[in-house]
């Protein structure tokens, strides 16, 4: 049986894709390339493995079975074909999806280290929110992701390494009454009108790490306002439209003018960030080195380790 490997390839990323038209795109070939490649193979292996008039794309019982035998050799071939490359520079692209505020804290420095041994590496960053950065990891248009381990993504497939823990601070405007406290209490925040990423009382995503912290200390959440950006929420708060509930690193990326940040007591809660990647999808050799990286170096000041579990 002769079967070339840029069928499996092909075959694979069809199936990544959900689609033939997709995959086309992803791989540079022509669609009645990619059709010939799938066709190919199926005829070296003696099997069908994509059912064709199914929509969306829907594999065989013996798709099913070969896909894991499938990546595994894929996997093999790829780890063969970078072992002479073991000691010799990084090249290439590594497309990472982060949250604005990790962006600006962490990722430059992380950049740095990698790149000043790899000066020929480079790193594609896409900004977004947690629903969007889970998207990015699950269509493939990223390899890698920081995102909060909260709330669980949809994908299943994912797997993460904890990085650090964060606090929720209120962000007030100068003058504000409890700029008079050195910390502010979650009753105080009962009172207030409150101002946070997203929408805590309408969406699942967006918000939800806010709604998570402060539902744990009372029922009723404070009626206020949302916003998608920490400068957007930073200029509302600026403007007296009411205080801001965020992360410490949020706070940390925006214009401190008539700004001022004060520590919520009593709220045992933080939002864990960690990086992500997807299981089924081998890892090319400098998003492993990136991953590394993320995981030695420093994490922001003002965050605190994740205990070791267990």
């Amino acid at each position: 049986m002769s079967l070339e490997l840029v069928w499996l390839r092909t075959w694979v990323e069809v199936v990544d894709a959900g689609g033939f038209s997709k995959a086309a795109e992803t791989i540079h070939l022509s669609q009645p390339r990619v059709s010939a490649h799938i066709a190919n193979l199926e005829r070296a292996l003696g099997c069908t493995l994509i059912e064709r008039r199914v929509r969306p794309l829907a594999l065989t019982e013996d798709g099913r079975e070969l896909l894991p035998k499938a990546r595994a050799v894929l996997a093999a071939a790829d780890e063969l074909a970078d072992h002479k490359h073991r000691k010799e520079r990084l090249t290439g692209t590594v497309r990472v999806a982060s949250f604005a505020s990790a962006s600006a804290s962490f990722l430059p420095s992380v950049i740095t280290a990698l790149r000043a041994d790899n000066p020929e590496l480079e790193i594609g960053v896409l900004d977004g929110d947690i629903q969007s950065i889970e998207s990015a990891l699950s269509d493939r248009r990223v390899s890698v992701a920081l995102r909060p381990v909260r709330p669980a993504p949809l994908d299943r497939n994912f797997t993460y390494r904890s990085l650090w823990r964060e606090p929720f601070v209120v962000l007030l405007p100068t003058g504000h009454p409890l700029t008079e406290e050195d910390s502010v209490s979650v009753k105080q925040l009962s009172a207030a009108r409150v101002i946070t990423i997203g929408n805590p009382l309408l969406d699942s995503y967006l918000g939800h790490e806010a709604e998570a912290a402060l539902h744990a200390s009372y029922t009723e959440l404070p009626i206020g306002t949302v916003s998608q950006q920490p400068t957007t929420l930073a200029a509302m708060v600026r403007e007296g439209l009411g205080i801001g509930v965020v992360n410490l690193l949020a706070v940390d990326m925006v214009r401190q003018d008539g700004l001022e940040k004060r520590p919520i007591r009593d709220l045992n809660r933080y939002r864990e960030v960690a990086v992500w990647w997807h299981t089924e999808r081998p890892l090319s050799r400098a998003s492993q080195a990136f991953i590394e990286q993320v995981r030695a170096s420093p994490i922001p000041p003002g965050t605190t380790p994740v205990p070791p579990q267990g």
